[in-house]
């Protein structure tokens, strides 16, 4: 039996966590999230209040049927939003105040049905108008189903030009939903990257590898689901640990291989504790030996049956 086939036999002996949260309060069916109060059904969310059924909303306040919208208050059904205010429909906004179904705008208020605008006011699909004007339009048309909506904005959405990346304060950046990054390729749906190489929902990190939902963390390759990680590497679900190799669900530890739901330890492989001299050394052996058989690096078998759809 080789290194995986033992840790996959670990991974279904060891009871797992139903919700990986952290620091939540009154945060009911959550997952993948933490430091946040009073959400509901909100998932792969940072440090939010008052939110309900959301994905990916950082730092937001009363926030409903959001994703990926970062500092925003008020908001609903809103996309890729960023500092935001009293916001519906609205997708790639930011610093948008009392605004609906607005794309690509930044700096603007009291817009409706605006596509590409920059610090713009009482405008209804592009086009000016006073506050008086602005307000008596807004009453119809709000009164719309939000098909008919569409389909007046659509126009806008095919003419207007857009930038081929979404994302602001880049330099030698690259990806698509990518800001405040640096020395980035391939970064997806992101924010705060330095030094990093083909990430997805990763944020306020520096030299990640190929990482997936990952956060404030550094020198990671091939990690899923996590936050708070230094020098780690082919892990699932761990948090606030630093040098883990081929964990899953370890949180608070240090110097450890092969784990599964463990919490504050350092020193274990296969969830057995070893002395720091003994483990160096069997780590050393265990790298070696799946070096050898071609298994270092790679990820243990699914759980789950592979499903072929044919025809669909």
């Amino acid at each position: 039996m080789n290194f995986l086939e033992q840790f996959e036999q670990l991974r279904l002996k060891v009871p797992r966590i139903g919700l990986q949260c952290v620091q939540n309060e009154n945060s009911p069916y959550c997952q993948y999230t933490e430091k946040s109060k009073d959400c509901y059904m909100t998932f792969a969310s940072y440090q939010s209040e008052d939110c309900l059924y959301n994905h990916r909303v950082f730092y937001c306040t009363d926030c409903v049927d959001c994703t990926l919208c970062q500092k925003c208050e008020l908001c609903y059904e809103c996309v890729d939003c960023i500092g935001s205010y009293n916001c519906n429909n609205c997708v790639q906004c930011e610093q948008a105040i009392d605004c609906d179904f607005c794309y690509n705008s930044i700096g603007i208020q009291n817009c409706f049905g605006c596509v590409g605008l920059r610090k713009k006011s009482f405008c209804i699909f592009n086009e000016q108008f006073t506050k008086e004007e602005y307000e008596k339009r807004l009453a119809e048309l709000k009164k719309l189903p939000s098909k008919e909506v569409y389909a007046k904005l659509e126009p806008l959405l095919v003419s207007v030009p857009r930038v081929a990346m979404y994302g602001r304060n880049n330099e030698e950046a690259y990806g698509e939903n990518l800001h405040n990054s640096k020395n980035t390729f391939g970064g997806y749906d992101s924010k705060g990257l330095h030094d990093c190489m083909y990430v997805y929902h990763c944020d306020d990190s520096k030299d990640l590898n190929e990482c997936s939902h990952l956060g404030w963390s550094e020198q990671c390759y091939e990690i899923m689901s996590g936050g708070n990680l230094i020098n780690c590497m082919f892990c699932y679900g761990c948090w606030y640990s630093n040098d883990l190799i081929y964990c899953d669900l370890v949180y608070n530890s240090s110097n450890c291989f092969g784990c599964v739901g463990i919490n504050h330890v350092k020193f274990h492989i296969l969830n057995e504790p070893y002395s720091e001299e003994d483990y160096h050394k069997k780590v050393k052996e265990i790298i070696e030996g799946m070096k050898a058989d071609g298994s270092f690096g790679k990820w243990f078998n699914s759980t789950y049956p592979e499903v072929l759809t044919v025809g669909l």
